[in-house]
């Protein structure tokens, strides 16, 4: 962001000829490049394996009738330091409500990068697993920020490229309770 707001003031300080003109049309020409923040996909999860930092495997399969979030994340990433501190908050609404948070390692070798981040950054006591099934590249996360909520049939409903709002993510996952 603070880069296309650099490029924003760069572009409209150099205008020459009609200022408030070229100011809107760069701002228009912008909007193209925006980030997607949300989406609502509304398609079938891919399906994966993955082994939690208890030792059970379990598979997507295993995840239907139940609501499930995954995010993405690498041990050392300050952006997912907040995100985990968010899904707490999510975490502590539905905790009791067959609702599943599954914090997805997509850099380390083992679970240890895992549980360092988690007892780091206070992660809740969810699904800590690492992506050995490459299951952020199924999914097509963009960032490490990448956030998905999959309904109880399997289908992805709600996914966000950027620190999630966690009022944002109770609320859609509200909708599917």
């Amino acid at each position: 962001m603070l880069l296309i707001f650099i490029f924003a003031i760069f572009a409209i300080g150099c205008s020459q000829n009609n200022p408030q003109k070229t100011a809107q049309d760069t701002i228009s020409n912008l909007r193209k490049f925006a980030p997607v923040s949300s989406e609502y996909p509304n398609k079938p999860a891919p399906l994966f394996t993955l082994t939690d930092d208890k030792g059970v495997q379990f598979t997507s399969e295993d995840l239907k009738g139940k609501i499930y979030v995954l995010q993405g994340f690498s041990p050392g990433c300050s952006s997912c330091a907040r995100e985990i501190g968010n899904l707490n908050k999510v975490y502590n609404n539905f905790q009791d409500k067959n609702v599943e948070i599954i914090s997805l390692d997509i850099l380390s070798e083992d679970i240890s990068g895992a549980l360092d981040t988690k007892e780091q950054f206070n992660g809740g006591d969810w699904i800590w697993a690492v992506d050995f099934d490459d299951v952020a590249a199924k999914f097509g996360m963009r960032t490490l920020e990448s956030t998905y909520i999959v309904d109880k049939e399997g289908i992805i409903r709600y996914k966000d490229e950027i620190i999630s709002n966690p009022d944002t993510l109770i609320k859609e996952i509200e909708k599917l309770v």
